[in-house]
C-alpha cells in the first residue's frame, strides 16, 4: 500500500507575485456559482495559471526522491479550498483513487500520464478503461464520488508539475481528498 502523502509545511501564502493571487480570486468567485459553471471557471483559471512560467517559486518546484511532492501554495482563509503544486519525479504515480471532495488540476510542465477507471459495483473494484497523456495546458475538474477514478503520474524521464485545487481546508488535504480504491487488475 502506498504511503500517505503529506503536504509540505511551507507557509501557504508564500508564492510568486500575482499568479497565485489571481488564481485564488478566480476560484473564490467560482465557488459561489452553479456546479457546472464553477467547474468550467475553475478549469479555465487553472489552465491560465499553469501557463504562467513564473507561477511557482523555486522552492515550490522542488521534487522529492521518495515520492511525488505536494507543496501548498494557497490556503483559502475561509477553508473552502486549498491550491497545491505537485511535483512528479520520473516514475512517480498516485495510487488509483476517487475523491471525497471536488477537485481540479492543470498540467504546468509535463507530460503526465493518467489512467482512467470505471467503478464496478458488483466487484467493488475499479476497472481500468484507458491511459491518456496529459500535456502542459491540459486541465480537468471532478466532483466527489466514484464517477471519476484515476491514477496520475510521470512516466517520463524529467520532473513534471501540475497545479491542483481541492475543496477542503489545508489541514484536511492528507485525510479528506483521495478515496483509495482497489482495482480488478493492475494499472500500468
Amino acid at each position: 500500500m502506498p504511503q500517505t502523502q503529506r503536504a509540505s509545511t511551507v507557509p501557504a501564502q508564500r508564492f510568486a507575485a500575482g499568479g497565485i493571487e489571481v488564481l485564488a480570486a478566480e476560484i473564490s468567485a467560482a465557488w459561489f456559482e452553479a456546479p457546472r459553471d464553477m467547474a468550467e471557471r475553475v478549469k479555465a483559471a487553472l489552465r491560465r495559471a499553469a501557463a504562467d512560467p513564473d507561477l511557482l517559486t523555486a522552492e515550490q518546484r522542488q521534487a522529492s526522491a521518495e515520492r511525488y511532492a505536494r507543496h501548498v501554495i494557497y490556503s483559502d482563509p475561509s477553508g473552502r479550498f486549498t491550491i497545491l503544486a505537485i511535483v512528479w519525479g520520473p516514475g512517480q504515480f498516485s495510487p488509483p483513487h476517487a475523491h471525497h471532495t471536488w477537485c481540479a488540476y492543470a498540467v504546468q510542465s509535463g507530460p503526465l500520464e493518467e489512467t482512467l477507471f470505471a467503478w464496478n459495483a458488483a466487484e467493488d473494484k475499479a476497472v481500468p478503461l484507458s491511459t491518456e497523456v496529459r500535456n502542459a495546458g491540459y486541465g480537468c475538474y471532478a466532483g466527489p464520488g466514484l464517477d471519476q477514478i484515476h491514477r496520475l503520474g510521470n512516466s517520463g524521464d524529467r520532473p513534471a508539475i501540475s497545479i491542483h485545487v481541492y475543496g477542503v481546508e489545508q489541514e484536511r488535504i492528507s485525510t479528506h481528498v483521495n478515496r483509495m480504491v482497489e482495482t480488478s487488475e493492475a494499472a500500468e
